[in-house]
């Protein structure tokens, strides 16, 4: 199908790619096909986005999110629950799956919200969600949030846990102690808050922790058997870029200083996965003080190109933004070019650099505090082998019940 320098197994290899019924069949030095200029690296997984629809369809929706997704080299993304309506129950999961099944231009899941409201019955929820479509997490599951039917107290998780069997719950560990409200919010928001709820779970039980933006957090989830990702935000951005970003600096948990952001860089590859959290805020939104930055269309491209400078290693790209969220949220068949998994990768001219401009993105929130950052875009992105970028309408897969024989080990 096509040919050139393949990441496989760990390392570059000059081979080609034969792709039968999505899947691949055949990787080879003697495959012959179409040769195409750069690297071919495993489409990303994109564990963390925010795709709004529902009330909130003006900021974003599983169409337009999903779409800057594949032009940013992502074939799955990982839905969170808590949009307008919170996805809490069976009935709000099948509603927005269905309407994701026609929508999609990458492949698509969701996970489940555990709230205080429904702590008690999580577990039949799940049963009857899972009839239908694979449920990744329990996530993103919130210590803090202004929402009080999302901040869920320690003594809830550790109820609601009792009730859980295999089951993977995805954190946002930020204390309610440690948070004020105020703008800009890394003044008001301590990183003693992630510190501590990080280690308050960790003695209820092992997690995922979502964008972890501390050296101190980081540091105790590798001594633990938990796992957790890091965002570009908190890699790249700091506080110093207060003064370019202003009225659109928020962000949870928020940015922090430019030594803990050099730090979670230089330590990559302590990291389990490279996630967005891609969160669609309008700039109006965000005059207001909404949190969040969009992201998902901008990942890949910002860090394959960190890549090819030598910053950060190929190796450690390709664990954490494919194979290890495959593996920690049993994604089968996805996060390697290997022989028997889908067809899923994206091809990147690695001199092809360009600089990101918000009129270039496809999100419909319409800004990206990565304005003017380097990037290398894919040329092309296969999804169960057919090049997305050539093609308008959706093509993507909601994931459905075939995935229920995965057991998580936490």
């Amino acid at each position: 199908m096509i040919r050139g320098k393949v990441f496989y197994r760990g390392e570059f290899i000059e081979a080609g790619i034969e792709v039968d019924g999505g899947r691949i069949k055949k990787i080879g030095k003697l495959v012959k096909g179409k040769e195409v200029r750069g690297v071919i690296l495993p489409a990303g997984i994109d564990v963390h986005v925010h795709l709004r629809d529902f009330d909130e369809a003006h900021k974003e929706t599983i169409e337009t999110g999903t779409m800057a997704a594949k032009y940013g080299g992502i074939c799955l993304v990982v839905d969170q629950p808590n949009t307008r309506p919170v996805v809490d129950s069976e009935k709000v999961y099948f509603e927005r799956m269905e309407k994701a099944k026609s929508d999609v231009h990458v492949d698509y899941t969701l996970n489940l919200a555990l709230t205080n409201s429904n702590f008690g019955e999580i577990a039949g929820i799940l049963e009857k969600i899972r009839s239908r479509y694979f449920v990744p997490a329990v996530g993103e599951v919130f210590i803090q949030h202004s929402n009080d039917n999302l901040q869920i107290r320690y003594e809830t998780l550790r109820l609601a846990i009792s009730n859980l069997k295999n089951v993977l719950l995805t954190i946002h560990a930020e204390d309610p102690a440690y948070v004020d409200t105020g703008f800009p919010n890394f003044r008001f928001r301590k990183k003693e808050a992630e510190v501590f709820a990080v280690q308050k779970c960790l003695t209820i039980s092992n997690f995922h922790f979502c964008h972890i933006s501390t050296r101190d957090a980081a540091e105790r989830i590798c001594n633990s058997d938990s796992t957790f990702e890091v965002t570009p935000h908190h890699l790249l951005l700091s506080t110093d870029d207060y003064r370019r970003l202003g009225y659109a600096v928020n962000v949870n948990p928020p940015l922090r200083s430019r030594d803990e952001a050099e730090w979670l860089l230089k330590h990559f590859h302590m990291a389990d996965i490279l996630a967005s959290d891609h969160a669609p805020h309008t700039l109006e939104d965000k005059k207001s003080g909404a949190p969040g930055f969009p992201g998902v269309e901008t990942m890949y491209p910002i860090f394959v190109h960190l890549a090819a400078m030598r910053i950060i290693r190929f190796g450690d790209l390709v664990e954490k933004i494919a194979s290890n969220p495959a593996r920690i949220f049993g994604f089968r068949g996805y996060g390697e070019i290997r022989v028997g998994n889908y067809a899923n990768f994206a091809v990147f001219d690695l001199k092809n650099v360009r600089k990101i401009r918000a009129e270039d993105l496809h999100s419909r929130c319409d800004w990206t505090p990565y304005e003017g950052f380097n990037a290398v875009f894919p040329d092309k992105v296969y999804l169960k082998g057919t090049d997305v970028l050539e093609v308008a309408e959706p093509t993507g897969e909601v994931l459905g019940a075939e995935f229920q024989n995965y057991k998580k080990s936490f």
